[in-house]
C-alpha cells in the first residue's frame, strides 16, 4: 500500500484533500456554468475533505462565483512594488 493510500501521514491527508478540493472546484465551476446535476458531485467532494485548511478552502469555493477566484489571484498591476 502507498503513502498515499494509507493515509497515515500529513502530507497524504493534505494530497488527498487537494484532489478532492479540485474535484469540488471543478463541479462549482460547472455549476454556474449552468451544467445540472452536479450538486451530489459537490457534497460528496465535500464530505470527503478532511483538514481543516481543505474545508476552509471548499467553503470559499462554494460562496464565491468561480469568476472571483481568478481576480483574487492576480496580482494588482496598478500598484509598484
Amino acid at each position: 500500500m502507498t503513502e498515499f493510500e494509507a493515509q497515515q501521514t500529513p502530507e497524504a491527508r493534505c494530497a488527498r484533500d487537494a484532489d478532492k478540493l479540485e474535484c469540488l472546484v471543478q463541479a462549482v465551476e460547472y455549476r454556474h456554468g449552468g451544467q445540472a446535476g452536479v450538486q451530489e458531485w459537490i457534497d460528496s467532494s465535500y464530505a470527503a475533505l478532511r483538514t481543516d485548511v481543505a474545508k476552509r478552502v471548499a467553503d470559499a469555493a462554494l460562496s464565491l462565483s468561480p469568476m472571483s477566484w481568478r481576480d483574487m489571484s492576480r496580482p494588482d498591476m496598478s500598484r509598484p512594488d
